[in-house]
């Protein structure tokens, strides 16, 4: 008796269609592990340049705190001397690819001691004018000099300039005032400074309030956003001295892959307290595109915003 063997393999038809079921389901596994990977990619990069914006700020607010907020101004990056650019604050002309904002601060460095004195005492007082000497009987002036001197070795206290807060001050002040604008609110040092406890000013305003505090001025600061990401802070300009921003001041790098940085007031410029403004910082990294790669869009920049209050 004969069984027939009803047992037989796959047809060509059938492994063929089981191949394609199987190349599909493949594609798709592959695809959303490329997918998963890709979104974690992102969201790493995404929180490293969130986290370098933040830093930047950190870095900025730090410069922008010691701000005096009516030297604040937009310059045109894009002239050689720095010119301004139309008006003094408020967002820069994306346009014009204007991203440089610079201002001159109240100096932090000379306050620091060696000597049992501060290089600088921000009180002078009472009475300490005669003419136009100024005398601080409670600052360390040498050491001020020498610590400026040290920082930026072709200047001192006699290229320096003094700020008193509640000097008269007239909307914004021009980023290149200099000792004949008569704003008592500026004035600057008689060079050479010779040593002592007394500084002469050059343009010393007698309706000044003598009881008050002087801040002492060491340079301008500019910040801008280079072609190639890199934002970088250039210092060592004295604004009172006629002296300008340009590209070939002393620098350093305060971050990469920065798309644009700018800033405003968050309240009326006009009416400044007596405790300064706040105003508002704000930078944007450059996004990463479809491809993962680094992308200057605008539109995909990455930004995040910090209120800083600017004291003087």
């Amino acid at each position: 008796m004969k069984f027939q063997d009803y047992r037989r393999g796959f047809t060509f038809i059938e492994l063929l269609f089981v191949i394609v079921i199987m190349g599909i389901v493949g594609g798709l596994a592959l695809e959303a592990i490329r997918q998963y990977y890709e979104g974690i990619y992102r969201n790493q990069e995404y929180s490293k340049r969130v986290a370098e914006a933040d830093h930047i700020l950190d870095q900025l607010s730090k410069y922008f705190e010691n701000a005096i907020d009516k030297s604040i101004v937009n310059l045109d990056q894009n002239k050689a001397d720095g010119a301004l650019n139309g008006a003094c604050i408020g967002r820069p002309v994306v346009d014009n690819g204007d991203f440089t904002v610079a201002f001159v601060g109240v100096d932090q460095d000379t306050l620091r001691t060696t000597t049992g004195k501060p290089g600088w005492s921000e009180r002078v007082g009472p009475n300490p004018f005669v003419g136009n000497a100024l005398i601080s009987t409670d600052a360390d002036l040498p050491e001020a000099n020498a610590i400026i001197g040290g920082l930026y070795p072709t200047s001192g206290l006699g290229q320096s300039a003094i700020y008193n807060l509640k000097g008269a001050e007239y909307g914004c002040v021009p980023f290149n005032w200099n000792a004949d604008n008569n704003l008592s609110a500026y004035f600057t040092i008689v060079n050479p400074y010779v040593g002592g406890n007394t500084l002469t000013l050059a343009n010393h305003a007698p309706v000044s309030p003598d009881n008050d505090h002087k801040y002492l001025l060491r340079t301008g600061y500019a910040f801008r956003v280079l072609d190639n990401g890199k934002f970088m802070i250039y210092s060592n300009f004295r604004p009172w001295l006629g002296e300008k921003y340009t590209a070939a001041l002393k620098q350093n790098i305060l971050g990469e892959n920065v798309e644009h940085f700018y800033t405003d007031s968050t309240t009326d410029t006009g009416e400044r307290g007596e405790y300064g403004l706040i105003w508002r910082l704000k930078v944007c990294m450059r996004g990463i595109d479809s491809n993962l790669s680094t992308s200057d869009v605008e539109s995909q920049a990455i930004c995040r915003e910090r209120r800083v209050h600017v004291r003087y």
